[in-house]
């Protein structure tokens, strides 16, 4: 017999198994020779989900018919599962499909095919069993020839275990590789999965596992040992990045492979807080910048042409050097439109149909990497809260970003129309931008994010604004780049390729910050009520030595004062702090390492337990001044050239306050000691913050969005000459 008997099809297609029951168990007891008949009133019992009964019925002929036929009973008992679990994949019903295959393991725990399609409807029904996936990985190893089904299979369970984080699904992995290593669609499906977990669903750590998994199996093995170092450094795995920084450099050997070396090496450094070794690396890079900038090739690799564009920021945290910085940013901007070109050509579209148009509604688009909850998107929602709707149709673009509710309120529920691209494919994007026939597009991810730049650099729309993120990053297709009067000094224009676009007051402006309940006390901190708190709140980035230096000399002249650190704060952190402060005859006992707090809001609270919070250089503040701005909290902040370096200061200049403002280094450490030893002047400082909250333009979100609009019209109506 072939399948079951047709008299009860119509009671096994409704569920009714009782009935099926019913049918076998006459039909046994009529002819108890029949042996497939026990295997159906098993498999019955098993579907009704009495799976003791169907064990018990199974091991009747085996037991009392023909004992002697084991292997024979067994095949036949096989088939007849097997076809019944491939009856219900066909019908999706993988929990029923899932059931019979797991008996099928008991019986045939040999059978790959079964083992496989186990496997994979386990995945497809959302209970994934690592145990399952190791006996299939030790039965791949037996090096069985595999079907073109059984293959075909492998790559559809693929999909689904690599987005699983198990050791079971790296054994899995490497199992598979002497199978499928060297196929074309291997490599396509790896890669493409591994990018998609690290960089789009935001799991770095998992696919650093992957990759490393597969990276010998894998062509480019240069490149992808750089894609290590990436996922390591976004999990903050320091130390496992810095081994593949040094593996990267070791094995590079032309300039831009050289360039990329020397920078993952540098910012390793800074990541882990290193910065001891921070200036031989900066050396290095410096040099083989200027070398690639005097002999820029014509071709360079992609993935290398294209990350070129994030490089040059990294000296913004190094030094205060506004023509030095802008000279190799400009540089780097240069040959990054080159090669973007090269890579993507014939993209972009003559915009001479857009001039001489009939006055209409100005088409604004936002572009970047976090539209989400991120000082980005923190910072330029309320522009989109507060633009005219009448006048202007708002558009925004998000690439490769995670969604939250930061995205649906402002950025997507808030605007005319969203985009958001989980690809990050640059064709796609630029074509939607051009689709949209967007007037003025705002890049809010100017040098930190190499789509975003990519984009840009084929000029999709007229007219093309840098705003927000690091600075400008100097590609000749920008048009203009947001400032105000005192982020930049009035003799950085000659420096910039973009024009600055100043506005009236201040280049961001917001509405306030959510702030919850404060998590940290003194007394928990071991500090008394009437000491004097300092606060350092920046990232390892901006944990300038120099700048350390000059609050350890603070602390030094302010009595009964600790400093508390917060952020990724290690033991290379604690090391750092330790022996500046050790050098300057501060004792390491002041000062105190904080974890990050749970929320932004809690952080923002718990800025309230300092009495002065110290800025960073040559690279401030942005959100964290604002926030401790809007705290009402003073801050001391040293004033330099570059934008970087200026941010504090102009947040400062727009809300009245001169207090804390430092020009040199001997008055940042001037004003940290009045500001720690004069009590009534923080008082002053607070009253003039709580005041400036109704006047001050950088809490005017709705003035500042008329400042941003006005300005748009006048980048249009100078396009349209």
């Amino acid at each position: 017999m072939n399948d079951w008997h047709e008299e009860i099809r119509e009671f096994l297609d409704s569920g009714n198994y009782p009935v099926v029951i019913n049918y076998y168990e006459k039909r046994i007891a009529e002819n108890p020779e029949e042996i497939t008949d026990y295997w159906y009133l098993g498999l019955a019992y098993l579907l009704n989900g009495n799976e003791e009964e169907a064990t018990a019925i199974w091991l009747v002929p085996f037991v009392e018919l023909l004992p002697e036929e084991t292997d024979n009973l067994n095949q036949n008992l096989q088939e007849i599962l097997l076809r019944e679990a491939r009856r219900h994949a066909a019908k999706n019903n993988h929990n029923t499909e899932g059931i019979i295959r797991e008996k099928i393991v008991e019986i045939a725990p040999d059978n790959l095919e079964n083992m496989i399609k186990l496997a994979l409807c386990n995945c497809r029904r959302n209970c994934f069993d690592p145990e399952i996936l190791k006996l299939l990985s030790s039965l791949l190893e037996r090096g069985r020839e595999l079907t073109e089904e059984e293959i075909k299979d492998l790559y559809l369970l693929l999909e689904f275990v690599l987005e699983i984080p198990d050791d079971a699904t790296i054994k899995f992995l490497e199992k598979i590789i002497p199978i499928l290593g060297n196929d074309n669609k291997f490599v396509q499906v790896i890669s493409a999965k591994i990018d998609e977990i690290a960089d789009r669903k935001q799991q770095p750590l998992w696919g650093a596992k992957l990759l490393a998994a597969v990276v010998d199996a894998l062509p480019n093995k240069l490149q992808n040992i750089g894609r290590l170092f990436q996922y390591y450094s976004r999990a903050s795995r320091d130390e496992e990045a810095k081994i593949y920084a040094q593996e990267y450099e070791k094995y590079s050997e032309t300039l831009p492979q050289k360039v990329s070396a020397y920078y993952q090496l540098l910012i390793n450094c800074i990541s882990r807080d290193d910065w001891f070794n921070v200036p031989q690396y900066e050396q290095k890079l410096r040099e083989y910048l200027e070398k690639l900038i005097a002999n820029p090739p014509e071709e360079m690799e992609e993935y290398l042409a294209v990350g070129l564009i994030v490089i040059p920021p990294v000296f913004f945290y190094l030094r205060d050097n506004l023509i030095e910085n802008r000279h190799v940013v400009n540089s780097i901007g240069r040959i990054f439109h080159q090669q973007i070109h090269r890579i993507f050509p014939c993209i972009g579209s003559s915009f001479s149909n857009r001039k001489n148009q009939q006055p209409r509604k100005l088409k604004i688009g936002y572009i970047g990497c976090s539209l989400r909850r991120h000082p980005v998107g923190l910072l330029s929602r309320w522009l989109i809260k507060y633009h005219n709707r009448e006048e202007f149709s708002i558009h925004t673009y998000g690439i490769c970003q995670p969604q939250d509710y930061i995205t649906k309120k402002f950025f997507q529920q808030g605007v005319d129309k969203s985009y958001i691209s989980s690809s990050g494919n640059v064709k796609e994007i630029v074509n939607q931008i051009q689709k949209d026939e967007i007037d003025i597009l705002v890049d809010l991810d100017s040098a930190t994010n190499n789509t975003t730049a990519a984009i840009m650099a084929l000029k999709p729309a007229p007219i093309q604004v840098t705003w927000l993120g690091l600075d400008s990053d100097g590609i000749p297709d920008m048009d203009y780049f947001i400032a105000d009067p005192y982020v930049l000094p009035p003799e950085a224009e000659q420096y910039y390729t973009e024009k600055i676009w100043r506005l009236p007051h201040v280049y961001v402006a917001v509405e306030g910050f959510e702030v919850d309940v404060p998590t940290l006390r003194r007394e928990d901190l071991e500090i008394e009520e009437k000491a004097v708190v300092y606060f350092h709140i920046q990232n390892p980035y901006k944990r300038n030595p120099h700048t350390i230096r000059l609050q350890m000399k603070i602390l030094k002249a302010v009595p009964n004062s600790y400093l508390l650190v917060k952020g990724m704060a290690g033991k290379s952190t604690e090391n750092l702090f330790k022996t500046i402060a050790t050098e300057e005859g501060v004792n390491p006992n002041r000062l105190r390492f904080l974890p990050p707090a749970p929320t932004e809001a809690i952080h923002r609270a718990n800025l309230k337990i300092a009495d002065v919070v110290l800025d960073t250089y040559p690279y401030n503040g942005a959100t964290t001044t604002l926030e401790t701005l809007w705290q009402e909290i003073p801050i001391v902040t040293r004033v330099g050239e570059q934008f970087a370096a200026r941010n504090s200061y102009s947040f400062m200049m727009n809300v009245g306050l001169r207090e804390g403002i430092a020009f040199t280094d001997e008055e940042y450490v001037e004003w940290g000691i009045r500001l720690g030893t004069d009590e009534d002047l923080r008082l002053k400082v607070t009253w003039k913050l709580k005041r400036a909250k109704h006047a001050s333009p950088l809490w005017d979100a709705l003035s500042f969005a008329r400042d941003m609009e006005n300005a748009y019209r006048q980048m249009y109506e100078a396009y349209q000459k």
